[in-house]
């Protein structure tokens, strides 16, 4: 196999750096060149390793182990197998954490410098959710919802909250999708068109993983939205009215091609 090392120091306690390694969709859904990520069946990933010209695609079913102080991806695909091993070692006010990405399969002797990124690139995601997590913060309740779907909003800085919405949902779409600028709307507004469901969240990410989205819908209202791009993650959890203006100021900056995938809480709202 094909291997590659990688190692990054988090300004967390090992308990944050816990919490997101085992939130499995959501950790994987921030991976680079990640074009689509699947919770039907277990957590299966489309990845897109490229190279020159060639692009290396496969869909993955992630299987997921731990013991006292590691973690093991174990991917299998089609044309390739996929694993990563992150190791952790706590300090006093920081986490050190070791990564080690192994494949084989097609092109593996092409992929190097494309291994080498994805495992530092695994890395720096891993150190932005967990350094943007609340660690101690309740997350908040909200007076009922009528269908209960959910007992908690989804706070896109606690992935946990993420993987408890994801767990009671299902995905109704995916497919490429052109963002223009000031542009997201028109895009909630397509997907409406074929989607009823009143609450919806929308992940996109584009072919290169450099940008990323993910927004909880109720109506055309934002709950919840999160954007990455070149200058890094924002996070916003919408709670007043204030927040609901900067969501949507947000919301204006996403632009480009995206893969778009769609979820809906089970039985809707």
């Amino acid at each position: 196999m094909k291997r590659k090392n990688s190692s990054v120091s988090v300004n967390a306690p090992k308990e944050a750096v816990e919490a997101v390694l085992e939130d499995l969709p959501s950790f994987i859904t921030n991976w680079p060149y990640v074009v689509k990520v699947s919770t039907r069946n277990g957590v299966s990933a489309e990845i897109m390793l490229p190279r020159f010209v060639f692009k290396f695609r496969d869909t993955y079913q992630f299987d997921y182990h731990t013991d006292y102080n590691s973690y093991i991806y174990d991917g299998t695909g089609k044309r390739g197998h996929l694993v990563l091993l992150v190791t952790l070692k706590e300090w006093q006010k920081s986490t050190s954490v070791e990564l080690e990405l192994s494949y084989q399969g097609k092109g593996k002797f092409w992929l190097g410098k494309t291994l080498q990124d994805f495992v530092d690139r695994i890395g720096k995601s891993l150190k932005e959710l967990a350094e943007n997590r609340p660690v101690s913060e309740e997350l908040a309740v909200p007076a009922g919802k009528e269908h209960g779907f959910i007992s908690e909003h989804v706070d896109f800085s606690d992935p946990m909250s993420v993987a408890n919405f994801l767990a009671k949902s299902r995905m109704v779409h995916s497919g490429l999708h052109i963002i223009g600028k000031n542009g997201f709307f028109d895009l909630v507004g397509e997907l409406r068109a074929n989607v009823k469901d009143k609450v919806l969240y929308i992940s996109g990410i584009t072919n290169d993983g450099t940008k990323s989205f993910k927004v909880l819908l109720e109506g055309s209202r934002i709950l919840a939205i999160e954007y990455r791009h070149e200058n890094g993650p924002k996070a916003l959890k919408v709670q007043n009215e204030a927040d609901a203006r900067a969501a949507v100021e947000l919301a204006s900056l996403i632009e480009g091609a995206f893969m778009v995938n769609v979820w809906v809480p089970v039985g809707g709202v």
